[in-house]
């Protein structure tokens, strides 16, 4: 289990995590929603490790996220990854692999074929579009064979048919592993009854428990109803335009 006890994140002063304490078991898929600017990837980036925090604790299977053995726990996809342009798919994916104990290259394999990614592996990165480079990620998360794959927005960049393929190997491979994903896909969420939807929302975590009520809530958190009635207004003051 991935457990946050207390946390507290601030950024000059100003808190974004508040007290933030939650518990993520090892299977299953848990998906995080929010405004932006709510701290979502903020809170990814401390479970990882990538950013400190003033107040609290993380622990991944009661050991502190700091160690090299939580580490090995766990592989994150960020929204905006910078991968080394200068390696081939094939060096990254090696790269990863040799920093990781349990790996599954036939899956890895067998997965980017499916992507379609194959013929391009001993390309540079730098020759990758953005969906290329998202499904090497995903490739390599799941052939990592870890407990925890976090992941920030990991639908972005993929056209339909490699989301609904992507779809399909969290669902089947949530079995077996936790995902973490911070994502606004109403599909995915709709189609994934199964999953544990949360709102970031103030510094804290709560249950979505009808998914259906997600946009009416992102309205009511966010500024989105004040900039409708804003184009209202301008729409009415400015006729000729429409």
């Amino acid at each position: 289990m991935i457990t946050i006890n207390n946390l507290e994140k601030n950024y000059n002063g100003s808190p974004v995590l508040n007290n933030l304490s939650i518990t993520f078991d090892s299977k299953g898929i848990d998906i995080i929603v929010g405004v932006n600017g709510s701290g979502k990837t903020t809170l990814l980036n401390c479970i990882c490790d990538i950013t400190s925090f003033q107040k609290g604790d993380i622990k991944i299977n009661s050991v502190s996220r700091k160690e090299k053995e939580a580490k090995l726990k766990m592989f994150y996809i960020p929204s905006d990854f910078y991968l080394p342009e200068y390696l081939s798919g094939n060096e990254y994916a090696d790269f990863i692999f040799r920093r990781y104990r349990d790996i599954n290259k036939k899956l890895f394999e067998f997965i980017t074929e499916m992507y379609h990614l194959t013929p391009f592996l001993d390309e540079k990165i730098s020759n990758y579009s953005y969906g290329m480079k998202k499904k090497l990620q995903i490739g390599i998360a799941l052939a990592l064979e870890v407990e925890y794959v976090l992941a920030d927005e990991v639908f972005n960049g993929l056209d339909y048919e490699s989301y609904l393929l992507t779809e399909y190997l969290i669902k089947k491979y949530s079995a077996l592993r936790k995902f973490i994903l911070i994502s606004h896909n109403m599909d995915f969420i709709m189609r994934n009854e199964q999953a544990n939807v949360y709102l970031l929302s103030k510094g804290t975590l709560s249950t979505i428990k009808n998914v259906g009520e997600i946009e009416g809530i992102v309205i009511n958190n966010g500024e989105l109803q004040k900039y409708y009635e804003k184009i209202d207004g301008f729409v009415s003051r400015n006729k000729s335009l429409t």
